[in-house]
């Protein structure tokens, strides 16, 4: 979209969701818009104030603005890195998408991945956020922004305009005026959020931030679809969605995946990350989106809820160990490392003492890193066999130290800045767009992020009971079974689906060397012994999808590149 002067262009990807009180604030000062539209919104705003605007900005949102006149471009991210921007700055070239795959049609795209980044994958089950698989394109970080002078070819920044909240909790309010505050800024955010023309409804699990969206939903919208996923023969949570969706008056839509449907569906899922990823919870996150876009065009989730308000077992679990962080960190590091040492290889009594000498290592990184540490070792090749300490040291070094936080609270922290930003974003934006559907989740209102990170880490997870707050919230709109309900994941029943003989036949070819001209990982031997370790139990069926995904992301690779790009 061009500024009515012709100076500006924008190209947006996104919402804003409080477009329209901005938009009355300038029409307050005598501006008219030819458009309904928020982009023109924006347009607007950034001619009149500049970068300084991102300020005003309450969306989801990746964005470029061309200024003709100094002839720069500045690129955008929202707050909590919802939306994806990746860009690649050769001397003047500079090359952005919302994808990674429309840059490979630039003539300086690297021809080659990063066996690092491999690695990081390999350990992660993703590519990190301040890591790309190929080198030289960088993902811009969230609430930041770049500026591109055309004519010099100088990149400035990135300047942040948006962080986590200063360490700083607040004690003065009861109970129950924080779950007041928590209740009326959840059902704005999920008012904002309801803003569309087009058909909208709500996903729906068994959880209480799904339901209390929904509940929040209904307050503002009567006649809504919940949409939810299960399994055929297996246990799920479609009984508790079903009895939410009853007490709201809610539409439900039941979406039932079956192991042939899904061994089926799964390797096209995974051949649509732009990077390696292993988290097969992409299948019904896929699924349910594509069940939604049968008839409707924005879905309501409760993404968002656990990091912002603590309902993950690592949160109880620093809850537990808030004791050790009255312990020195020098003592603390050179312990950890002492009594890890004496302990035998892969035992679980050794990953507690890794995972103890620092906060990144300890809360929620260190449990996908160090359970997995050993065995690693004995399948990949040396350049993409990245040590877990570098990794946890590469992870310190990008985050800040947040200093004087509990235990609770660093772990929220870290939580949103590495498993939301480069797991559960990426899934749910990949997996939206891939069936053409806008996912919005009002837990991501940073106004909200800003408020959980003051609730008192005693009231975020109270004598080991995670989400106390929230549940308190829930206990006032949903289900009783719902509220009392253990927490579940989102993951597929990948363990069962692999060991059926009616899907043995699939499994040569997932472990064929056929890279698609992409590297070989694994020392001779190494993919069969990653699938034996698999197999084998429960804990260590994390091999399954780091194997398949790597394998399965070099056949989406394949497909034919994007047109051309399109120079300013």
């Amino acid at each position: 979209m061009v500024s009515s002067d012709g100076r500006y262009v924008i190209v947006l990807n996104g919402e804003i969701y409080n477009f329209l009180e901005l938009r009355a604030e300038l029409e307050a000062e005598g501006l008219r818009f030819r458009s309904s539209s928020d982009t023109e919104v924006v347009l607007a705003l950034f001619a009149r104030h500049g970068i300084a605007c991102l300020q005003k900005l309450n969306g989801m949102f990746a964005l470029a603005i061309y200024d003709r006149l100094e002839r720069t471009v500045h690129l955008v991210r929202d707050r909590l890195g919802v939306k994806p921007l990746f860009y690649l700055h050769r001397g003047r070239t500079l090359g952005f998408a919302s994808e990674l795959r429309a840059l490979r049609s630039f003539p300086t795209f690297p021809t080659e991945i990063d066996s690092e980044a491999l690695g990081f994958y390999f350990r992660l089950g993703a590519v990190p956020e301040w890591s790309s698989i190929y080198p030289g394109v960088t993902k811009l970080a969230p609430g930041c922004w770049v500026r591109h002078h055309l004519e010099s070819g100088r990149l400035d920044g990135p300047t942040t305009y948006w962080d986590l909240p200063p360490v700083g909790e607040q004690e003065e309010r009861t109970e129950d005026a924080w779950v007041d505050e928590i209740e009326a800024l959840l059902w704005d955010a999920t008012r904002i959020r309801l803003r569309s023309d087009v058909p909208l409804g709500v996903f729906l699990s068994g959880g209480i931030d799904s339901g209390l969206v929904a509940a929040a939903a209904v307050a503002y919208s009567k006649g809504l679809t919940a949409l939810t996923i299960g399994y055929n023969g297996e246990e799920d949570e479609t009984s508790l969605a079903a009895a939410t969706a009853r007490q709201l008056s809610l539409h439900a839509v039941i979406r039932k995946i079956d192991l042939r449907e899904g061994m089926e569906v799964l390797p096209q899922v995974m051949a649509h990350f732009d990077e390696p990823f292993s988290d097969t919870s992409a299948l019904p996150t896929s699924l349910v989106c594509a069940e939604a876009r049968k008839e409707l065009t924005v879905a309501l989730s409760g993404d968002g809820g656990d990091e912002v308000f603590g309902g993950y077992r690592n949160h109880v679990r620093a809850w537990t160990w808030r004791s050790i962080d009255r312990v020195p960190s020098w003592w603390r590091r050179a312990g950890g490392a002492l009594f890890a040492s004496l302990m035998p290889r892969d035992s679980a009594s050794r990953r507690f003492f890794l995972r103890l000498r620092q906060p990144v290592g300890r809360f929620g990184l260190g449990a996908m890193l160090y359970p997995h540490a050993d065995w690693l070792d004995d399948c990949l090749k040396s350049e993409f066999n990245v040590a877990p300490d570098r990794i946890i040291q590469r992870y310190s070094d990008h985050l800040p130290a947040w200093q004087g936080a509990s235990s609770v609270d660093m772990s929220q922290r870290i939580d949103l800045r590495t498993y939301m930003l480069e797991d559960i974003l990426v899934k749910v934006d990949r997996m939206s767009m891939m069936h053409s559907l806008e996912v919005r989740s009002p837990f991501l209102d940073y106004r909200l992020v800003e408020l959980g990170l003051r609730v008192p880490s005693r009231l975020r997870v109270k004598d080991g009971q995670n989400k106390y707050l929230l549940r308190r919230l829930a206990a006032r709109h949903l289900p009783t079974e719902v509220c009392l309900a253990p927490k579940a994941g989102f993951g597929i029943p990948l363990l069962s689906w692999l060991r059926s003989k009616s899907n043995q036949s699939g499994l040569p070819r997932a472990l064929a060397d056929n890279h698609h001209g992409y590297p070989d990982p694994f020392v001779p031997g190494g993919a069969k012994r990653l699938w034996r370790l698999g197999l084998a139990n429960p804990g260590t069926t994390y091999a399954l999808p780091l194997l398949l995904g790597y394998r399965w992301w070099c056949e989406g690779q394949a497909a034919p590149l994007p047109s051309r790009a399109v120079a300013l």
